[in-house]
């Protein structure tokens, strides 16, 4: 396979997970160097986790609200231009220690939080980073959700952004890594309420009152008056349309891999990594 790029994604609880390590798997034993970042990696190299995004007049502010944690901030921040990054979460994690009022101060200004445009700069700005990166890398990147996932349910789920805007900017990601020659596997289930109430009770209480919450009562949900886990299930079906819609207008090849057994859906994830 001539790719230094795969996507893997799909609806919660629809594989994406084991597909992904599954196809890093199928590439490693024929020699292919693989690296194979999943959904919440603190080191994504082209997604954004739990980072926050600071200008200069909010960083300035930040060093004065927390004047004993400047000398810690200042070996902390990753500055670009007129942008201050803090990878706040990795940031807290190798300090057990860390104010837990600092890391709510950091956490105000999550990228995936931000307003749309901003968001929008930044993200383009971090794919275009790694696919200079990866063109020189001697591997095939393989990436779950990253690329439809996360940008849509924040344009959609969060900001009720037009359809149509949306996936023009999944488009704009697209041609950032066309000179990689993507490819992308989606995983289709038939049925979403059936996926959705299998994930639901292999997860804890805990994540599925946070999914209700972030996908009805704010954004698109909210907008549709979408309540319940019946409101979580209309907009996971809405969103696999649009993506359903989308991936034909991708300017690189792809396989849509339609829910059967997990045998058959090996059969066909390893014919389309030849």
């Amino acid at each position: 396979m001539e790719t230094k790029l795969i996507l893997v994604e799909g609806i919660p609880g629809s594989g994406k997970t084991t597909t992904a390590q599954f196809a890093a798997d199928w590439l490693a034993a024929r020699g292919v160097a693989t690296a194979v970042f999943l959904e919440g990696d603190l080191g994504h190299p082209a997604d954004f986790e739990s980072v926050a995004c600071l200008d200069g007049r909010e960083y300035a502010r930040l060093k004065a609200q927390f004047p004993d944690h400047t000398a810690f901030l200042e070996q902390q921040v990753i500055h670009q231009g007129e942008d201050y990054f803090f990878r706040y979460r990795a940031m807290q994690l190798a300090n057990p220690e860390m104010s837990e009022a600092l890391l709510a101060a950091l956490a105000h200004y999550e990228i995936y939080e931000l307003p749309v445009e901003k968001f929008q700069r930044l993200l383009c700005q971090r794919w275009q980073q790694f696919a200079t990166a990866a063109a020189a890398a001697d591997k095939t990147y393989i990436f779950e959700c990253c690329f439809l996932q996360n940008p849509l349910t924040m344009l959609l789920g969060r900001h009720d952004e037009p359809v149509a805007a949306a996936q023009a900017f999944i488009l704009q990601l697209a041609d950032i890594v066309r000179p990689l020659a993507p490819r992308w596997l989606y995983l289709h289930p038939s049925d979403v309420r059936t996926v959705l109430t299998r994930v639901a009770q292999s997860r804890p209480p805990e994540w599925l009152d946070y999914v209700i919450a972030y996908h009805t009562r704010q954004g698109h949900g909210l907008a549709q008056g979408w309540q319940g886990f019946d409101g979580l299930v209309s907009f996971y079906e809405m969103r696999q349309a649009i993506e359903l819609d989308l991936l034909p207008q991708l300017p690189f090849p792809g396989r849509l891999v339609a829910h059967t057994t997990w045998t058959q859906n090996q059969a066909q994830i390893a014919d389309f990594l030849q």
